[in-house]
């Protein structure tokens, strides 16, 4: 499979990641945390719920909303002097739930036994994409068309002109970066106008009144998450879980997401994913396997660690108290964004 990249830079907002981490309260969708233990919502989960409505996101329905934006952006580009059209072909998938989905559970113990991590393969994944397919820009034959200063001019009208270099340099020392629709080109235009017809959720997200709740909320999750402010109980934890792992025969892990994360990494590195230009080396069917092999050594492992240590357990507790104290010292500022933002649940 070959995907075909330019070679113009451009930054695409990545704080939208952080704010679903926020909004969900850190939920995953599995029912169970990876430990075996019954997944609860916490006090700052329960509070953010109401940004929600209890429709589930269908394909149709976020195609739906991809083609709206599309369609705004195209207007934008056109009125800055740009061609441009509708990109619908972006890739967005809306994943199954575990009802609808076959095979085992995410993150239990089967899982980890016959997918590992669900890094090369997982229930459902084959039919997602055929080795096929190909990710095709429409946009590209006019983009590759500009000079280079066109296409910068291109890219920073869709996209927006990116972070300064102040905020680069506070993000490269730990700190954090609120999103701007206003400064996030085309698409942060369109995407802000189509939120607002979709109460709740990233509306009350990209509303620069609570813009500092939000920025404040990470801090909760960096107690749990964040390798520089880490709870002294999760560094305990961790250290007790990278000991189980180098007796298992893995070394050198310092928490959970290190495992995972680097086989991720190594994997999609060996197929040129993240480097400048070039084509993406699909992988053979013995590579495939070769590496699941691994994967799924060390996510058992990983798994029994964690279910010996009750991880998840004491993972939960630290963040549970940390959301009840967040929330207990900000309930005037959650419940006017509740007020504001809330979806009416239906009967």
């Amino acid at each position: 499979m070959s995907v075909r990249t330019s070679s113009a830079r451009y930054w695409v907002p990545a704080a939208l990641a952080i704010a679903a981490l926020a909004l969900t309260g850190c939920s995953g969708d599995s029912g169970k945390a990876e430990s075996g233990a019954a997944y609860e919502e916490g006090p700052l989960g329960k509070y953010m719920s109401a940004l929600w409505d209890d429709e589930a996101m269908t394909q149709e329905k976020f195609d739906a909303e991809n083609l709206k934006t599309e369609e705004l952006v195209a207007a934008c580009m056109t009125k800055e002097g740009f061609e441009y059209e509708p990109n619908t072909n972006s890739g967005g998938v809306v994943t199954m739930s575990e009802e609808d989905s076959e095979g085992p559970e995410w993150n239990s113990e089967e899982f980890a036994k016959e997918y590992g991590y669900g890094i090369v393969d997982f229930p459902g994944g084959g039919a997602m994409a055929g080795p096929d397919d190909e990710y095709v820009d429409p946009n590209q034959k006019y983009i590759d068309s500009l000079s280079e200063s066109e296409q910068a001019a291109f890219y920073e009208t869709l996209h927006g002109p990116g972070p300064t270099e102040e905020e680069m340099a506070a993000m490269e020392e730990g700190g954090s970066f609120t999103s701007d629709w206003t400064r996030e080109g085309c698409y942060g235009a369109a995407r802000h106008e189509t939120q607002q017809d979709s109460p709740g959720g990233m509306a009350a997200y990209e509303d620069p009144e609570f813009a500092e709740l939000f920025e404040s909320m990470n801090a909760v999750y960096e107690t749990v998450y964040s390798e520089d402010k880490l709870n002294p109980e999760i560094e305990q934890t961790n250290r007790d879980w990278s000991d189980c792992m180098a007796e298992a025969g893995y070394p050198d892990l310092t928490d959970p997401m290190t495992a995972q994360n680097g086989l991720s990494e190594e994997y999609y590195a060996s197929q040129g994913m993240g480097e400048d230009g070039g084509e993406i080396k699909e992988p053979t069917q013995k590579e495939k396997d070769a590496f699941q092999e691994r994967e799924i050594e060390m996510a058992t492992a990983d798994f029994t660690c964690k279910k010996e240590l009750k991880y998840e357990e004491k993972q939960q507790k630290v963040l549970f108290a940390a959301e009840q104290k967040f929330v207990d010292e900000n309930k005037a500022a959650l419940d006017a964004l509740i007020a504001k933002h809330g979806v009416k649940k239906k009967d």
